[in-house]
Protein backbone atom coordinates (compact mmCIF):
# COMPACT_ATOMS: atom_id res chain seq x y z
CA UNK A 1 0.00 0.00 0.00
CA UNK A 2 1.30 3.68 -0.93
CA UNK A 3 2.40 5.14 2.11
CA UNK A 4 0.87 8.24 1.08
CA UNK A 5 -2.74 6.98 0.97
CA UNK A 6 -4.47 7.32 4.62
CA UNK A 7 -5.55 4.44 7.01
CA UNK A 8 -9.49 3.29 6.67
CA UNK A 9 -9.83 4.30 10.24
CA UNK A 10 -7.91 8.19 9.24
CA UNK A 11 -10.53 8.09 5.89
CA UNK A 12 -13.21 7.76 8.54
CA UNK A 13 -12.50 10.71 10.53
CA UNK A 14 -12.22 13.01 7.52
CA UNK A 15 -14.97 11.67 5.48
CA UNK A 16 -18.73 13.85 6.02
CA UNK A 17 -21.16 11.74 4.29
CA UNK A 18 -22.99 9.22 5.77
CA UNK A 19 -23.38 6.77 2.94
CA UNK A 20 -19.18 5.88 2.01
CA UNK A 21 -18.51 6.14 5.79
CA UNK A 22 -21.02 2.90 6.45
CA UNK A 23 -19.59 1.43 3.04
CA UNK A 24 -16.16 2.25 4.93
CA UNK A 25 -17.02 0.60 8.09
CA UNK A 26 -19.08 -2.72 6.73
CA UNK A 27 -15.59 -3.54 5.46
CA UNK A 28 -13.74 -3.15 8.37
CA UNK A 29 -16.08 -4.94 10.65
CA UNK A 30 -16.34 -7.90 8.06
CA UNK A 31 -12.48 -7.69 7.58
CA UNK A 32 -13.28 -7.85 3.70
CA UNK A 33 -9.53 -7.01 3.27
CA UNK A 34 -9.83 -7.24 -0.70
CA UNK A 35 -12.30 -4.60 -0.44
CA UNK A 36 -10.35 -2.02 1.48
CA UNK A 37 -6.94 -3.06 -0.65
CA UNK A 38 -9.51 -2.27 -4.10
CA UNK A 39 -10.07 1.33 -1.87
CA UNK A 40 -6.99 1.85 -0.80
CA UNK A 41 -4.14 -0.02 -2.68
CA UNK A 42 -4.11 3.07 -4.84
CA UNK A 43 -5.89 6.55 -5.28
CA UNK A 44 -7.77 7.97 -8.40
CA UNK A 45 -5.57 9.70 -11.11
CA UNK A 46 -5.52 12.50 -13.74
CA UNK A 47 -6.96 12.04 -16.94
CA UNK A 48 -8.04 13.51 -19.73
CA UNK A 49 -8.90 17.00 -17.68
CA UNK A 50 -9.60 15.89 -13.88
CA UNK A 51 -10.64 12.63 -11.84
CA UNK A 52 -13.54 10.53 -12.76
CA UNK A 53 -14.56 7.06 -11.23
CA UNK A 54 -16.92 5.30 -9.51
CA UNK A 55 -18.35 6.70 -6.39
CA UNK A 56 -17.06 5.09 -2.98
CA UNK A 57 -15.19 5.21 0.17
CA UNK A 58 -11.50 5.55 -0.17
CA UNK A 59 -8.83 7.06 -2.32
CA UNK A 60 -9.75 5.07 -5.03
CA UNK A 61 -13.38 6.56 -5.48
CA UNK A 62 -15.04 9.51 -6.26
CA UNK A 63 -16.57 10.45 -2.77
CA UNK A 64 -16.75 13.86 -0.80
CA UNK A 65 -13.55 13.47 0.68
CA UNK A 66 -11.47 13.03 -2.59
CA UNK A 67 -13.23 16.06 -4.45
CA UNK A 68 -12.48 17.89 -1.35
CA UNK A 69 -8.72 17.32 -1.75
CA UNK A 70 -8.76 17.81 -5.41
CA UNK A 71 -10.33 21.50 -5.12
CA UNK A 72 -8.01 22.30 -2.32
CA UNK A 73 -5.29 21.35 -4.24
CA UNK A 74 -6.21 23.53 -7.43
CA UNK A 75 -6.50 26.11 -4.41
CA UNK A 76 -3.14 25.80 -3.79
CA UNK A 77 -2.00 26.14 -7.37
CA UNK A 78 -3.78 28.85 -8.39
CA UNK A 79 -3.60 30.78 -5.14
CA UNK A 80 -5.42 32.64 -2.71
CA UNK A 81 -7.63 35.51 -4.84
CA UNK A 82 -8.17 33.25 -7.97
CA UNK A 83 -11.93 34.03 -9.16
CA UNK A 84 -12.86 29.83 -9.63
CA UNK A 85 -16.45 29.43 -11.77
CA UNK A 86 -17.78 25.79 -10.68
CA UNK A 87 -20.60 24.33 -12.30
CA UNK A 88 -22.01 20.66 -12.26
CA UNK A 89 -24.88 18.46 -13.78
CA UNK A 90 -28.02 15.82 -12.68
CA UNK A 91 -25.84 13.30 -11.63
CA UNK A 92 -25.92 11.31 -8.38
CA UNK A 93 -23.79 13.49 -5.91
CA UNK A 94 -23.13 16.19 -8.49
CA UNK A 95 -24.39 19.19 -6.57
CA UNK A 96 -22.67 18.06 -3.01
CA UNK A 97 -19.83 17.49 -4.49
CA UNK A 98 -19.91 20.89 -6.59
CA UNK A 99 -21.04 22.78 -3.33
CA UNK A 100 -17.69 21.13 -1.71
CA UNK A 101 -15.52 22.57 -3.94
CA UNK A 102 -17.06 26.13 -3.52
CA UNK A 103 -16.64 25.97 0.11
CA UNK A 104 -13.17 24.33 0.13
CA UNK A 105 -12.30 27.32 -2.29
CA UNK A 106 -13.59 29.95 -0.75
CA UNK A 107 -11.86 28.72 2.63
CA UNK A 108 -8.72 29.11 0.97
CA UNK A 109 -8.99 32.55 -0.14
CA UNK A 110 -10.26 32.39 -3.71
CA UNK A 111 -13.37 33.42 -5.51
CA UNK A 112 -16.27 30.92 -6.07
CA UNK A 113 -19.07 31.66 -8.48
CA UNK A 114 -21.93 28.72 -8.63
CA UNK A 115 -23.64 28.17 -11.92
CA UNK A 116 -27.22 28.07 -11.89
CA UNK A 117 -29.09 26.11 -12.76
CA UNK A 118 -27.57 22.58 -13.24
CA UNK A 119 -25.81 22.92 -16.56
CA UNK A 120 -24.40 21.28 -19.29
CA UNK A 121 -20.47 20.81 -19.28
CA UNK A 122 -19.72 23.63 -22.47
CA UNK A 123 -21.65 26.48 -20.55
CA UNK A 124 -19.02 25.86 -17.80
CA UNK A 125 -16.51 26.23 -20.29
CA UNK A 126 -17.92 29.12 -21.83
CA UNK A 127 -18.47 30.78 -18.47
CA UNK A 128 -14.55 30.25 -17.35
CA UNK A 129 -14.00 33.21 -20.28
CA UNK A 130 -16.75 34.85 -20.33
CA UNK A 131 -17.00 35.84 -16.42
CA UNK A 132 -12.58 36.48 -16.72
CA UNK A 133 -12.06 33.82 -14.14
CA UNK A 134 -8.58 31.90 -13.71
CA UNK A 135 -10.25 28.60 -13.62
CA UNK A 136 -13.32 26.51 -13.93
CA UNK A 137 -14.18 23.32 -12.19
CA UNK A 138 -17.20 21.31 -13.49
CA UNK A 139 -18.84 17.99 -11.52
CA UNK A 140 -19.53 15.54 -14.25
CA UNK A 141 -18.86 11.96 -15.18
CA UNK A 142 -19.97 12.78 -18.73
CA UNK A 143 -21.42 9.49 -20.35
CA UNK A 144 -19.83 7.57 -17.99
CA UNK A 145 -22.64 5.00 -16.06
CA UNK A 146 -24.55 6.30 -13.32
CA UNK A 147 -22.22 4.86 -10.74
CA UNK A 148 -19.68 7.41 -11.51
CA UNK A 149 -18.66 11.03 -11.39
CA UNK A 150 -16.00 13.18 -11.86
CA UNK A 151 -14.09 16.37 -11.80
CA UNK A 152 -13.06 17.86 -14.76
CA UNK A 153 -10.60 21.17 -14.67
CA UNK A 154 -10.33 24.29 -16.73
CA UNK A 155 -7.63 26.81 -16.91
CA UNK A 156 -8.52 30.56 -17.17
CA UNK A 157 -8.56 30.72 -21.42
CA UNK A 158 -11.73 28.76 -20.75
CA UNK A 159 -10.16 25.23 -21.94
CA UNK A 160 -9.21 21.88 -20.04
CA UNK A 161 -6.32 21.62 -18.28
CA UNK A 162 -3.09 20.34 -19.51
CA UNK A 163 0.43 19.48 -18.44
CA UNK A 164 2.08 20.62 -16.28
CA UNK A 165 -0.70 21.87 -14.26
CA UNK A 166 -2.53 18.49 -14.21
CA UNK A 167 0.56 16.72 -12.50
CA UNK A 168 0.92 19.45 -10.10
CA UNK A 169 -2.32 19.69 -8.51
CA UNK A 170 -2.38 15.26 -8.86
CA UNK A 171 0.69 15.80 -6.73
CA UNK A 172 -0.08 18.58 -4.41
CA UNK A 173 -3.75 15.62 -3.49
CA UNK A 174 -1.39 13.14 -3.12
CA UNK A 175 0.92 14.84 -0.52
CA UNK A 176 -1.43 17.45 1.67
CA UNK A 177 -3.43 16.10 4.83
CA UNK A 178 -6.75 14.66 5.18
CA UNK A 179 -9.12 18.10 4.70
CA UNK A 180 -11.23 18.36 7.88
CA UNK A 181 -14.81 16.63 8.47
CA UNK A 182 -16.40 20.14 8.91
CA UNK A 183 -15.56 23.16 6.81
CA UNK A 184 -16.48 26.54 7.43
CA UNK A 185 -19.40 28.01 6.15
CA UNK A 186 -19.27 30.51 3.05
CA UNK A 187 -20.67 32.61 0.88
CA UNK A 188 -20.12 32.31 -2.76
CA UNK A 189 -21.20 33.87 -5.78
CA UNK A 190 -24.13 32.76 -8.30
CA UNK A 191 -24.26 33.00 -11.70
CA UNK A 192 -26.39 32.09 -14.54
CA UNK A 193 -24.66 32.53 -17.82
CA UNK A 194 -27.41 30.27 -20.38
CA UNK A 195 -28.75 33.92 -22.05
CA UNK A 196 -24.81 34.87 -23.01
CA UNK A 197 -23.88 31.73 -23.75
CA UNK A 198 -27.07 31.02 -26.21
CA UNK A 199 -25.98 34.66 -27.97
CA UNK A 200 -22.55 33.41 -28.48
CA UNK A 201 -23.40 30.32 -30.16
CA UNK A 202 -26.28 31.50 -32.14
CA UNK A 203 -23.96 34.26 -33.51
CA UNK A 204 -22.45 32.27 -36.08
CA UNK A 205 -25.18 30.20 -37.33
CA UNK A 206 -26.46 30.24 -40.45
CA UNK A 207 -30.30 29.91 -41.19
CA UNK A 208 -31.53 29.10 -44.46
CA UNK A 209 -34.64 26.94 -45.70
CA UNK A 210 -37.90 25.87 -43.62
CA UNK A 211 -38.68 24.62 -40.02
CA UNK A 212 -36.85 20.92 -40.09
CA UNK A 213 -38.87 18.76 -37.47
CA UNK A 214 -36.63 16.93 -34.76
CA UNK A 215 -36.36 14.04 -32.77
CA UNK A 216 -34.15 14.83 -29.68
CA UNK A 217 -33.03 13.04 -26.65
CA UNK A 218 -30.82 14.38 -23.71
CA UNK A 219 -30.50 10.68 -22.37
CA UNK A 220 -32.09 11.89 -18.89
CA UNK A 221 -29.11 14.50 -18.73
CA UNK A 222 -29.23 18.14 -18.88
CA UNK A 223 -29.41 18.80 -22.21
CA UNK A 224 -32.88 19.88 -23.08
CA UNK A 225 -33.74 23.24 -21.78
CA UNK A 226 -30.49 24.82 -23.73
CA UNK A 227 -31.32 23.01 -27.20
CA UNK A 228 -35.03 23.89 -27.20
CA UNK A 229 -34.40 27.70 -26.56
CA UNK A 230 -31.63 27.54 -28.87
CA UNK A 231 -33.85 25.75 -31.64
CA UNK A 232 -36.67 28.51 -31.03
CA UNK A 233 -33.80 31.10 -31.36
CA UNK A 234 -33.62 29.56 -35.26
CA UNK A 235 -37.27 29.05 -35.13
CA UNK A 236 -37.27 25.76 -35.93
CA UNK A 237 -38.83 24.98 -32.85
CA UNK A 238 -38.88 22.38 -30.09
CA UNK A 239 -37.76 19.22 -30.80
CA UNK A 240 -39.76 15.99 -30.29
CA UNK A 241 -38.20 14.41 -27.23
CA UNK A 242 -38.25 10.91 -26.31
CA UNK A 243 -40.43 11.58 -23.22
CA UNK A 244 -39.08 9.48 -20.90
CA UNK A 245 -35.13 9.88 -21.72
CA UNK A 246 -36.62 14.11 -21.05
CA UNK A 247 -35.89 14.84 -17.31
CA UNK A 248 -32.54 14.73 -15.78
CA UNK A 249 -32.44 11.22 -13.61
CA UNK A 250 -29.23 10.24 -11.87
CA UNK A 251 -29.69 6.85 -11.88
CA UNK A 252 -30.40 6.85 -15.90
CA UNK A 253 -33.12 4.36 -15.24
CA UNK A 254 -34.98 4.57 -18.74
CA UNK A 255 -32.00 4.40 -21.22
CA UNK A 256 -29.88 1.50 -22.05
CA UNK A 257 -26.62 3.29 -21.63
CA UNK A 258 -25.98 7.27 -21.10
CA UNK A 259 -23.38 6.81 -23.84
CA UNK A 260 -24.35 7.59 -26.96
CA UNK A 261 -22.36 6.38 -29.13
CA UNK A 262 -24.05 2.52 -27.93
CA UNK A 263 -26.35 1.96 -31.03
CA UNK A 264 -28.80 0.33 -28.60
CA UNK A 265 -29.11 3.67 -26.33
CA UNK A 266 -30.52 4.85 -29.58
CA UNK A 267 -33.59 2.64 -30.23
CA UNK A 268 -36.02 4.62 -28.79
CA UNK A 269 -34.75 8.08 -30.23
CA UNK A 270 -35.40 6.51 -33.43
CA UNK A 271 -38.68 4.89 -32.96
CA UNK A 272 -39.59 8.75 -31.85
CA UNK A 273 -38.21 9.70 -35.05
CA UNK A 274 -40.76 7.43 -37.11
CA UNK A 275 -43.91 8.40 -34.68
CA UNK A 276 -43.43 12.19 -36.24
CA UNK A 277 -42.39 10.97 -39.70
CA UNK A 278 -39.45 13.34 -39.18
CA UNK A 279 -36.00 11.89 -41.12
CA UNK A 280 -33.45 13.35 -38.48
CA UNK A 281 -32.56 12.16 -35.14
CA UNK A 282 -30.42 13.78 -32.26
CA UNK A 283 -28.66 12.52 -29.11
CA UNK A 284 -26.74 14.31 -26.49
CA UNK A 285 -24.94 12.39 -23.68
CA UNK A 286 -26.12 13.47 -20.27
CA UNK A 287 -23.79 16.94 -19.66
CA UNK A 288 -24.42 17.68 -23.61
CA UNK A 289 -20.80 17.60 -24.70
CA UNK A 290 -21.11 15.22 -26.96
CA UNK A 291 -23.50 14.91 -30.24
CA UNK A 292 -25.56 11.40 -32.33
CA UNK A 293 -27.04 11.83 -34.94
CA UNK A 294 -29.31 9.40 -37.11
CA UNK A 295 -30.63 10.26 -40.34
CA UNK A 296 -32.97 8.19 -43.13
CA UNK A 297 -30.57 7.08 -45.67
CA UNK A 298 -31.67 6.61 -49.37
CA UNK A 299 -31.84 2.71 -49.04
CA UNK A 300 -34.97 3.44 -46.57
CA UNK A 301 -33.44 2.95 -43.75
CA UNK A 302 -31.82 4.50 -40.63
CA UNK A 303 -28.26 5.27 -40.61
CA UNK A 304 -26.56 6.52 -37.69
CA UNK A 305 -23.71 8.54 -38.80
CA UNK A 306 -20.33 8.15 -37.09
CA UNK A 307 -17.96 10.67 -35.24
CA UNK A 308 -15.98 10.60 -38.23
CA UNK A 309 -18.90 11.58 -41.05
CA UNK A 310 -20.74 13.99 -38.95
CA UNK A 311 -17.29 15.83 -38.78
CA UNK A 312 -16.91 15.78 -42.30
CA UNK A 313 -20.37 17.51 -42.42
CA UNK A 314 -19.81 19.70 -40.24
CA UNK A 315 -16.34 20.84 -41.16
CA UNK A 316 -17.36 20.96 -44.20
CA UNK A 317 -20.79 22.91 -43.22
CA UNK A 318 -18.47 25.23 -40.97
CA UNK A 319 -16.20 26.26 -43.74
CA UNK A 320 -18.80 27.30 -46.15
CA UNK A 321 -20.64 29.23 -44.02
CA UNK A 322 -17.30 31.31 -42.27
CA UNK A 323 -16.26 33.97 -44.13
CA UNK A 324 -12.38 33.95 -44.76
CA UNK A 325 -9.37 31.88 -46.06
CA UNK A 326 -6.04 29.99 -44.47
CA UNK A 327 -6.59 32.10 -40.93
CA UNK A 328 -9.64 29.83 -40.45
CA UNK A 329 -8.38 26.62 -38.29
CA UNK A 330 -10.04 23.04 -38.43
CA UNK A 331 -8.98 20.71 -35.97
CA UNK A 332 -8.75 17.03 -35.21
CA UNK A 333 -7.18 14.14 -33.07
CA UNK A 334 -4.36 11.87 -34.46
CA UNK A 335 -7.35 9.09 -34.12
CA UNK A 336 -9.76 10.60 -36.11
CA UNK A 337 -10.06 10.39 -39.89
CA UNK A 338 -8.63 12.05 -42.48
CA UNK A 339 -11.47 13.58 -44.63
CA UNK A 340 -11.94 16.60 -42.62
CA UNK A 341 -8.24 17.21 -43.17
CA UNK A 342 -8.69 17.39 -47.12
CA UNK A 343 -11.95 19.21 -46.79
CA UNK A 344 -9.81 21.71 -44.70
CA UNK A 345 -7.00 21.95 -47.92
CA UNK A 346 -9.75 22.36 -50.36
CA UNK A 347 -11.77 25.10 -48.99
CA UNK A 348 -8.20 26.58 -48.40
CA UNK A 349 -8.37 26.31 -44.43
CA UNK A 350 -5.63 25.59 -41.77
CA UNK A 351 -5.66 22.07 -40.82
CA UNK A 352 -4.13 21.10 -37.80
CA UNK A 353 -3.85 17.50 -35.80
CA UNK A 354 -3.82 17.24 -32.15
CA UNK A 355 -3.41 14.76 -29.34
CA UNK A 356 -7.05 13.32 -28.27
CA UNK A 357 -9.01 15.15 -26.40
CA UNK A 358 -10.36 18.71 -26.29
CA UNK A 359 -7.90 20.35 -24.21
CA UNK A 360 -5.61 20.39 -27.18
CA UNK A 361 -8.22 20.44 -30.25
CA UNK A 362 -9.19 23.81 -28.39
CA UNK A 363 -5.83 25.03 -28.41
CA UNK A 364 -4.83 24.22 -31.82
CA UNK A 365 -5.22 28.15 -33.14
CA UNK A 366 -2.79 28.89 -30.08
CA UNK A 367 -0.11 27.26 -31.01
CA UNK A 368 0.19 28.22 -34.94
CA UNK A 369 3.08 30.71 -35.43
CA UNK A 370 2.03 34.11 -36.10
CA UNK A 371 0.51 34.93 -39.59
CA UNK A 372 2.73 37.14 -42.12
CA UNK A 373 -0.45 39.14 -42.13
CA UNK A 374 -1.25 39.85 -39.30
CA UNK A 375 -4.41 38.30 -38.95
CA UNK A 376 -5.19 36.24 -35.81
CA UNK A 377 -5.68 32.38 -36.60
CA UNK A 378 -9.35 31.70 -35.97
CA UNK A 379 -10.41 27.87 -34.61
CA UNK A 380 -13.66 27.36 -36.85
CA UNK A 381 -14.03 23.35 -36.14
CA UNK A 382 -12.69 20.87 -34.03
CA UNK A 383 -13.68 17.65 -33.72
CA UNK A 384 -12.68 13.87 -32.69
CA UNK A 385 -14.20 10.79 -33.59
CA UNK A 386 -15.74 10.08 -29.93
CA UNK A 387 -18.86 12.58 -31.16
CA UNK A 388 -17.31 15.49 -29.66
CA UNK A 389 -17.79 18.35 -32.01
CA UNK A 390 -16.32 22.48 -31.34
CA UNK A 391 -18.63 24.64 -33.68
CA UNK A 392 -17.76 28.22 -32.02
CA UNK A 393 -14.58 29.61 -30.94
CA UNK A 394 -16.46 31.28 -27.78
CA UNK A 395 -16.86 27.83 -26.08
CA UNK A 396 -13.53 25.93 -26.02
CA UNK A 397 -14.59 22.46 -25.58
CA UNK A 398 -16.70 20.14 -27.01
CA UNK A 399 -20.29 21.42 -27.24
CA UNK A 400 -23.17 19.00 -28.20
CA UNK A 401 -25.76 21.88 -28.13
CA UNK A 402 -23.48 24.25 -30.03
CA UNK A 403 -23.08 21.23 -32.65
CA UNK A 404 -26.68 20.17 -32.65
CA UNK A 405 -27.66 23.74 -33.99
CA UNK A 406 -25.38 23.46 -36.69
CA UNK A 407 -26.74 20.37 -37.85
CA UNK A 408 -30.16 21.29 -38.13
CA UNK A 409 -29.20 24.06 -39.29
CA UNK A 410 -27.08 21.96 -42.36
CA UNK A 411 -30.04 20.02 -42.92
CA UNK A 412 -32.18 23.09 -42.76
CA UNK A 413 -29.57 24.31 -46.15
CA UNK A 414 -29.50 21.46 -48.14
CA UNK A 415 -33.21 20.57 -47.88
CA UNK A 416 -34.00 24.70 -49.08
CA UNK A 417 -31.08 23.94 -51.88
CA UNK A 418 -32.49 20.56 -53.67
CA UNK A 419 -33.94 18.39 -51.36
CA UNK A 420 -30.98 16.84 -50.58
CA UNK A 421 -30.14 15.11 -47.45
CA UNK A 422 -27.40 14.54 -45.06
CA UNK A 423 -26.26 11.34 -46.73
CA UNK A 424 -26.86 12.78 -50.34
CA UNK A 425 -24.23 15.38 -49.08
CA UNK A 426 -21.72 12.80 -47.31
CA UNK A 427 -21.80 10.72 -50.48
CA UNK A 428 -20.37 13.85 -52.72
CA UNK A 429 -17.82 14.74 -50.39
CA UNK A 430 -16.78 11.00 -50.33
CA UNK A 431 -17.00 11.50 -54.06
CA UNK A 432 -14.92 14.55 -54.45
CA UNK A 433 -12.17 13.37 -51.50
CA UNK A 434 -12.48 9.97 -51.88
CA UNK A 435 -14.45 6.90 -50.21
CA UNK A 436 -13.38 7.34 -46.31
CA UNK A 437 -14.91 4.54 -43.61
CA UNK A 438 -13.73 4.52 -40.15
CA UNK A 439 -14.21 2.24 -37.37
CA UNK A 440 -12.86 0.89 -33.55
CA UNK A 441 -12.71 -1.43 -31.37
CA UNK A 442 -11.96 -1.57 -27.72
CA UNK A 443 -10.60 -4.40 -26.39
CA UNK A 444 -10.60 -5.06 -22.57
CA UNK A 445 -7.77 -5.94 -20.59
CA UNK A 446 -9.07 -8.12 -17.13
CA UNK A 447 -7.96 -4.85 -15.74
CA UNK A 448 -4.14 -5.35 -16.26
CA UNK A 449 -3.01 -1.58 -17.69
CA UNK A 450 -3.31 -0.46 -21.24
CA UNK A 451 0.22 0.86 -21.12
CA UNK A 452 1.96 -2.47 -19.65
CA UNK A 453 -0.05 -3.85 -23.29
CA UNK A 454 1.19 -1.04 -25.04
CA UNK A 455 4.90 -1.22 -24.19
CA UNK A 456 4.43 -5.35 -25.36
CA UNK A 457 3.46 -4.17 -28.63
CA UNK A 458 6.24 -1.93 -28.75
CA UNK A 459 8.39 -4.82 -28.40
CA UNK A 460 7.17 -6.86 -31.30
CA UNK A 461 5.95 -3.90 -33.59
CA UNK A 462 3.93 -5.94 -36.21
CA UNK A 463 5.12 -5.01 -39.73
CA UNK A 464 1.53 -5.96 -41.91
CA UNK A 465 -1.90 -6.06 -40.97
CA UNK A 466 -3.47 -9.09 -42.49
CA UNK A 467 -2.14 -9.49 -45.63
CA UNK A 468 -1.27 -5.37 -46.27
CA UNK A 469 2.14 -4.14 -45.38
CA UNK A 470 3.17 -1.60 -43.16
CA UNK A 471 5.29 0.60 -44.52
CA UNK A 472 5.57 3.48 -41.67
CA UNK A 473 5.30 3.60 -37.70
CA UNK A 474 4.61 6.73 -35.98
CA UNK A 475 5.48 6.57 -32.28
CA UNK A 476 4.10 9.31 -30.18
CA UNK A 477 5.34 8.30 -27.08
CA UNK A 478 8.32 10.84 -27.46
CA UNK A 479 6.52 13.58 -28.81
CA UNK A 480 6.36 14.17 -32.92
CA UNK A 481 5.66 17.08 -34.44
CA UNK A 482 5.48 19.62 -31.77
CA UNK A 483 3.20 17.02 -29.83
CA UNK A 484 3.50 16.91 -26.12
CA UNK A 485 4.35 13.30 -25.96
CA UNK A 486 1.52 10.46 -25.39
CA UNK A 487 1.05 6.55 -25.50
CA UNK A 488 0.02 6.27 -29.15
CA UNK A 489 1.10 3.75 -32.03
CA UNK A 490 -0.24 5.03 -35.46
CA UNK A 491 0.58 2.27 -38.46
CA UNK A 492 0.43 3.50 -42.10
CA UNK A 493 -0.15 0.61 -44.42
CA UNK A 494 0.64 0.51 -47.87
CA UNK A 495 -3.17 0.45 -49.48
CA UNK A 496 -3.39 3.87 -47.59
CA UNK A 497 -5.31 2.45 -44.62
CA UNK A 498 -4.43 3.54 -41.12
CA UNK A 499 -4.37 1.83 -37.67
CA UNK A 500 -3.82 4.06 -34.60
CA UNK A 501 -3.56 2.21 -30.92
CA UNK A 502 -3.39 3.82 -27.43
CA UNK A 503 -4.50 3.34 -24.15
CA UNK A 504 -8.12 4.46 -22.68
CA UNK A 505 -7.48 7.35 -20.13
CA UNK A 506 -10.57 5.90 -17.92
CA UNK A 507 -10.45 2.24 -18.13
CA UNK A 508 -8.17 -0.89 -18.86
CA UNK A 509 -8.73 -1.16 -22.61
CA UNK A 510 -6.70 -0.87 -25.05
CA UNK A 511 -8.47 1.17 -28.24
CA UNK A 512 -8.08 0.58 -31.88
CA UNK A 513 -9.08 2.81 -34.96
CA UNK A 514 -8.76 2.05 -38.19
CA UNK A 515 -9.46 4.12 -41.60
CA UNK A 516 -9.66 2.77 -44.96
CA UNK A 517 -9.37 4.69 -48.08
CA UNK A 518 -10.79 3.69 -51.46
CA UNK A 519 -13.76 1.50 -53.07
CA UNK A 520 -15.28 -0.84 -50.86
CA UNK A 521 -13.75 -4.63 -51.39
CA UNK A 522 -14.66 -8.36 -50.52
CA UNK A 523 -13.31 -9.19 -48.24
CA UNK A 524 -13.75 -5.89 -46.82
CA UNK A 525 -10.45 -4.58 -45.38
CA UNK A 526 -12.22 -2.83 -42.43
CA UNK A 527 -13.43 -5.79 -41.02
CA UNK A 528 -9.92 -7.60 -41.78
CA UNK A 529 -8.32 -4.44 -40.25
CA UNK A 530 -10.62 -5.04 -36.96
CA UNK A 531 -9.84 -8.60 -36.83
CA UNK A 532 -6.27 -7.67 -36.90
CA UNK A 533 -5.92 -5.09 -34.29
CA UNK A 534 -8.03 -7.47 -32.04
CA UNK A 535 -5.41 -10.51 -32.22
CA UNK A 536 -2.52 -8.21 -31.83
CA UNK A 537 -3.97 -6.76 -28.50
CA UNK A 538 -4.90 -10.16 -27.62
CA UNK A 539 -1.47 -11.62 -27.98
CA UNK A 540 0.09 -8.77 -26.64
CA UNK A 541 -2.32 -9.12 -23.12
CA UNK A 542 -1.39 -12.82 -23.27
CA UNK A 543 1.79 -12.43 -23.38
CA UNK A 544 2.56 -10.53 -19.86
CA UNK A 545 -0.17 -13.20 -18.83
CA UNK A 546 2.28 -15.86 -19.68
CA UNK A 547 5.46 -13.60 -17.93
Amino acid sequence: MNAQVPTPEEWLAADPDPVTRTELELLIKTGDQAGIDDRFGDRLRFGTAGIRGPMGAGPNRMNRVVVRQTAAALAGHIGSGAKVVVGYDARQNSEVFADDVASVLAAAGCHPVMLTPKAPTPVLAFAVDHLGADAGVMVTASHNPAGDNGVKVYLGDGAQIIPPHDQAIEEAMASQPLPPRELPSATREEADVSVEYLTAILSNVAIHGPFHPLAYTPLQGVGLPLLSRALDSINNGRPFVVEDEAEPDPLFRNVVSPNPEDHDTLAKLIRRAEQIDTPLALATDPDADRLAAVVWAYDNEWRILTGDEIGALLCDWMLRTAPGGTERVVANSIVSGRLVGRIAAARRATHVETLTGFKWIARAADNLEPRDDGQPWRLVFGYEEALGFACSDQVRDKDGISAAVQFVALCRALAMEDGRTPIERLGELMDEFGLHRTDQVSVELDGRAGSEVMGVIRDRLPYRFGSVEVVEITDYRHGVGGLYPADVLRFDLADGSRVSLRPSGTEPQIKGYFEVVGDIQVPDPLLTLSEAVRELIYEANSAISDR
